[in-house]
């Protein structure tokens, strides 16, 4: 007999897809479910370990993208590609054969609903239109999900306001009241890039709203706690308070969780200390060292681009980098004018670092590529040493 080292979420993937179906009068997501939660915090795991496996016990066709698994390819070209190779593997015998020939179209359908594909071409001219591609997949395969993970990367293409428009339009072609074909679930881990899809009156899921997702937390780390019991039968009782501490001091965070539990079992590490306070002592270290890295990251910056992270992190969603504000507030910190030239070196340097401390939508849009930062920021702001200094 195994131990399931996985924690399962049956429970809340279960919900999502009842609300998902259009089951539900109320609080129902058939228009799309908008999901935002902190980076490494599960969101991942959730969708293809949760949704997606309870989504296909339903018979639900479907086609999951995380679309920050290849920053180098267009985030459109990957849904193009993701949708068309979902087609080709639902469209029967045919298909399959035409796929092991090396030939990329296919007729799939009957009568009104015969369109030749080729699987390539989606989204392009000439070519099939992603509505026209998701309704025969549908008819083909029945319901489809289509689950874009980090899906506010879609906004940095050119073309991200398009593919949108056209997703939702397939939603309100394929869907009507009790009888949802198309679910589109869509997470980000930025709250305020994933509202850029739903927010202004001009986007294309206008009206629709982001909702934060459960974040794991005490269910979790009582599972987490029984684990350690059973691995680790010398803690004894283990004081599952103090690790639930741990855990959110870490930001709920199971990767970071795990490390310092590694760190707490190893008895050169934990200075002699009860598990459950080294277990605290190493999230505090963990804590301490990401933020000392947000700092070295900051003092390497040339001072044009620390007066324009600084005021970035100060005016939050509202940053209008060369707007006469933020020139001015430049201009305050380093005592000498900065121009709009000057801003958007600085800008473009800090969007091609490794990691990039800056991310840009197609629309002109800038904000921090990692809100871990931001709570630096701020708790460097509650101590009263902000700026940080060499």
């Amino acid at each position: 007999m195994t131990t399931d080292l996985r924690f399962p979420r049956s429970e809340l993937a279960g919900e999502m897809v009842v609300s998902l179906s259009g089951r539900l009068k109320w609080n129902s997501d058939a228009d799309g479910l908008f999901l935002a939660a902190p980076r490494r915090t599960g969101k991942s795991t959730f969708l293809r370990n949760d949704l997606k496996p309870a989504l296909e016990a339903e018979g639900v066709e479907v086609i999951y993208l995380d679309l920050w698994a290849n920053l180098q390819v267009d985030p459109t070209d990957q849904i193009y590609t993701a949708v068309g190779r979902a087609l080709m593997a639902s469209a029967g015998v045919i298909a399959r054969l035409a796929e092991r020939a090396g030939l990329d179209k296919v007729k799939v359908g009957a009568g009104g609903s015969s369109l030749e594909f080729d699987a390539t071409k989606i989204g392009r001219m000439p070519g099939s239109s992603l509505t026209d591609a998701l309704r025969v997949l549908s008819e083909s395969a029945g319901k489809v999900a289509l689950i874009l993970d980090e899906a506010q990367h879609l906004l940095v293409s050119d073309r991200g306001d398009d593919v949108a428009r056209e997703l939702k339009a397939a939603r309100d072609t394929l869907n009507s009241p009790g009888d949802v074909s198309l679910m589109l679930v869509m997470s980000g881990s930025d709250r305020d890039k994933l509202g850029r899809l739903t927010n202004a009156k001009s986007a294309a899921f206008y009206g629709s709203r982001v909702r934060p997702m459960p974040l794991l937390d005490d269910d979790y780390v009582h599972w987490m706690c029984g684990l350690l019991a059973k691995s680790n039968p010398a803690l004894g009782g283990i004081d599952a308070t103090k690790i639930l501490a741990a855990f959110r001091m870490l930001g709920n965070r199971p990767k970071e969780m795990d490390a310092a539990i590694s760190n707490a079992l190893n008895p050169r590490l934990n200075a002699g200390l009860a598990f459950e306070d080294a277990v605290l002592e190493e999230a505090s270290r963990l804590v301490a060292a990401e933020h000392a890295r947000y700092r070295d990251t900051f003092l390497a910056l040339t001072d044009v681009q620390q007066a324009v992270l600084a005021c970035l992190l100060e005016a939050g969603d509202t940053f209008a980098p060369f707007g006469a504000s933020a020139l001015s507030a430049y201009s305050d910190v380093l005592g000498r004018p900065v121009s709009a030239s000057a801003a958007q070196v600085a800008l473009n340097a800090m969007r091609e670092m490794t990691p990039p401390l800056i991310w840009k939508s197609n629309r002109g849009e800038y904000a921090l590529d990692d809100l871990g930062m931001e709570t630096w920021h701020q708790q460097k702001k509650q101590d009263g040493r902000w700026p940080p200094r060499a």
